[in-house]
């Protein structure tokens, strides 16, 4: 890999690197990136023919536009000020950090290919394998800086959902969790029957409405339309990692209202005007906090606070969550449980 020039992008306070490599080296890279997240693993197959074409044409030595990676760490670039062997140290030492920001599908062509040119022998494997690739890297962005370059990046044929971006950023916690906190893969065949465990796609669902201030998911179109609030993300995430921030702030809403619901459960002879037309939406608390539905009104309810400046950030909904009580919980979620059910909301 060779560095060709870098700019620093004063938008998202990141160091862009134009990096010049081969598709060879590519290949490998990527295989350390798909491997790391398993959200960037997903391929899209209504446009195969495009990417076969685009395959059929790496082999006759098409120039590609660059790929683009981004490498979020904690570490303080300024363009001109560090060593090309430095950064390009930095990018080997932290290859499973990287996240493809803008070129997934035009990876698994470049790795479909060469799985066919190690299959059928092809005389010219060496010579293609040693074709010029650029990829652009963004080091030193931040999670937030990653989602706006995804959201400006991504309008090619295969564009993905805002949700999608934000599970590839904020899938490294994961592993570790958060605290105490404990996230489920989908793919775990788990249940969270434990206070502090959710499913990540659920808490994913709810920090996409924070971020888009709707408990409706909203297409990319419409959350650049609406690019002011992404001015004002940048603003909050500026000393803290909002992700962090509301996953802390949920736990702690769901284990107060667990606490204040004093070992309720639904009552099936409940009377009420309506009545449940089937099983109910949960039967106790933690199960119906659990919920992705809850967890979506939570984080539109909390990114709107911040937006009427009742609050500043969302940290400071702790202290209001700690003063939570009920006359009477089990009217109140006895009542919610069948307004889920029939649909109806009141202001």
């Amino acid at each position: 890999m060779k560095i060709k020039d870098e700019i620093l992008d004063n938008r998202i306070n990141s160091l862009n690197l134009l990096i010049e490599t081969t598709l060879e080296e590519y290949n490998l890279l990527s295989q350390k990136i798909l491997n790391n997240n398993e959200f960037q693993r997903r391929r899209v197959k209504s446009s195969s023919s495009v990417y076969n074409l685009l395959k059929t044409d790496l082999k006759q030595g098409c120039v590609m536009p660059p790929i683009v990676l981004a490498l979020s760490m904690d570490c303080k670039l300024q363009e001109g000020e560090t060593k090309e062997d430095d950064l390009l140290e930095t990018i080997n030492n932290n290859q499973e950090k990287l996240i493809i920001l803008d070129g997934l599908q035009r990876t698994y062509t470049i790795r479909d290919l060469i799985k066919e040119l190690d299959g059928n022998g092809d005389p010219e494997k060496n010579n293609i394998l040693r074709r010029k690739l650029r990829i652009e890297i963004y080091i030193g962005i931040n999670k937030l800086g990653i989602l706006y370059r995804m959201l400006t990046l991504n309008t090619g044929q295969t564009p993905m959902s805002s949700r999608h971006q934000i599970e590839i950023i904020y899938s490294d916690y994961i592993q570790n969790g958060i605290d105490d906190i404990k996230f489920i893969k989908e793919v775990d065949a788990e249940t969270p029957n434990n206070l502090g465990e959710y499913r990540f796609r659920d808490i994913i669902e709810g920090f996409t409405s924070y971020l888009e201030r709707d408990y409706l998911t909203l297409d990319r179109t419409e959350i650049l339309d609406n690019i002011k609030s992404l001015e004002k993300l940048a603003i909050e995430n500026k000393d803290s990692d909002l992700f962090i921030d509301f996953v802390t702030v949920y736990n702690s809403f769901v284990k107060k209202m667990v606490e204040i619901s004093n070992s309720w459960s639904y009552e099936q002879n409940f009377k009420s005007e309506k009545e449940l037309t089937g099983q109910p939406f949960a039967k106790n608390a933690l199960r119906l906090f659990n919920k992705s539905q809850i967890m979506t009104g939570f984080g539109s309810a909390i990114g709107k606070l911040i937006d009427f400046e009742v609050i500043e950030k969302t940290i400071d909904i702790k202290s209001i969550i700690d003063k939570l009580l009920s006359n009477d919980i089990y009217e109140t979620l006895n009542t919610l449980i069948i307004r889920l059910d029939n649909r109806v909301y009141t202001d």
